[in-house]
């Protein structure tokens, strides 16, 4: 009888074993098969990725993914930002150059959020994470350095305003700067 029940307690361990062991196999088989799969969008994800638009899995239509909140992100300029000189003169050439470069898509692209008199382009409003800053705002504009337009254009602001230094050399966004400075409406 003591036999048979050490028998029995084996016999119950082994398959406690047995099931734990396929248990594992299964999850670490389906975390695989997720992580070679087209995976939702993460807000948190810094990749984009291409989903399959014949997925089943896809998320129900009217559900919404919850987006990352960028309305706390704000400038992380050096303190002596507005200390900066502007090495390039302001003339019709460098305002000129400024402008294509305001303009221009493979460059500065401001003009995609900051329209083209700086006002703000209304037909990308919707598309955007926060309104833009309005670059005729003439109070505004005089209340900034040429060092600090030069270093928001150049470090921009995460998740809103893409960083200048990716796309321009040094002399291009000043300038830019020297183009915007232009923008403020005469009162």
């Amino acid at each position: 009888m003591f036999m048979t029940l050490r028998l029995t307690a084996l016999a119950l361990l082994v398959a406690a074993a047995f099931v734990v062991v396929s248990a594992l196999k299964f999850e670490s088989t389906s975390s695989a098969q997720n992580a070679n799969s087209s995976a939702p969008q993460n807000a948190n994800s810094s990749r984009s990725t291409n989903r399959n638009q014949n997925d089943s899995r896809s998320i129900a239509p009217g559900a919404q993914q919850p987006q990352q909140d960028f309305s706390r992100n704000t400038w992380e300029l050096p303190a002596d930002a507005d200390k900066t000189t502007n090495p390039i003169p302001t003339s019709a050439e460098s305002i000129a150059k400024g402008k294509e470069l305001y303009m221009e898509r493979t460059k500065g692209n401001c003009v995609f959020c900051h329209g083209d008199t700086g006002s703000g382009n209304e037909a990308n409003m919707p598309r955007l994470r926060r309104k833009p800053a309005d670059l005729t705002n003439k109070e505004r504009m005089s209340a900034m350095t040429d060092g600090e337009l030069f270093w928001k254009i150049s470090k921009g602001i995460t998740g809103i305003m893409p960083a200048g230094e990716k796309r321009m050399s040094e002399e291009e966004r000043w300038h830019v700067v020297n183009y915007i400075k232009t923008l403020p409406k005469k009162e």
